[in-house]
């Protein structure tokens, strides 16, 4: 097997474990009642987020610049799945902005062919855009739903914040 297919292998085998999580959650927990739709979903979300860092953090060398990647699609993984599961809780289509986020991270990763100084500067405008959007969406929300809306919004310009940093240190140690 070359070494592509066992990359393949290996993060199947991870996206299958983390699977385990919310499967055995539904059975556990009341009101979870996902159609096998949803596990399959989830399970090609988890492989593709595995794959993606696994090809691109592959061909560099640099430590700074794997665990940028990793914390990118860590924090935008959480964005994406966090706001589909408020749209699908609300129904609110106002929430579908969270995913220009999304698309400033991939317009930008394109733009910069993934070069280490062009993503850091992604991240940051990904950490900007998102905080801009918290500030100016009005949630209406109940106080204990917009504390924890907060916080998660918080966490996640956090995550692109330092994905940035990570970035931006590779970019120094490239010109080393």
């Amino acid at each position: 097997m070359n070494q592509l297919g066992k990359t393949m292998l290996r993060v199947a085998l991870a996206a299958l474990g983390l699977l385990m999580v919310p499967l055995v959650a539904s059975r556990i927990v009341d009101g979870w009642n996902w159609n096998p739709g949803g596990f399959v979903f989830l399970y090609v979300l988890f492989f593709a987020a595995g794959m993606t860092y696994a090809l691109i953090a592959r061909k560099m060398g640099v430590w700074s610049y794997k665990a940028g990647v990793g914390v990118a699609l860590f924090a935008g993984f959480d964005l994406g799945w966090f706001n589909m599961v408020h749209v699908a809780d609300s129904g609110n289509p106002a929430n579908l902005v969270y995913y220009s986020v999304l698309a400033v991270g991939g317009v930008g990763a394109w733009l910069a062919r993934l070069k280490a100084r062009g993503l850091a500067r992604t991240l940051f405008a990904m950490a900007a855009t998102l905080a801009l959007i918290a500030v100016m969406l009005p949630s209406g929300a109940p106080p204990d739903l917009a504390r924890n809306m907060v916080i998660m919004h918080a966490g996640v310009v956090v995550l692109f914040t330092a994905s940035g940093l990570l970035f931006r240190h590779a970019s120094l140690a490239e010109l080393k």
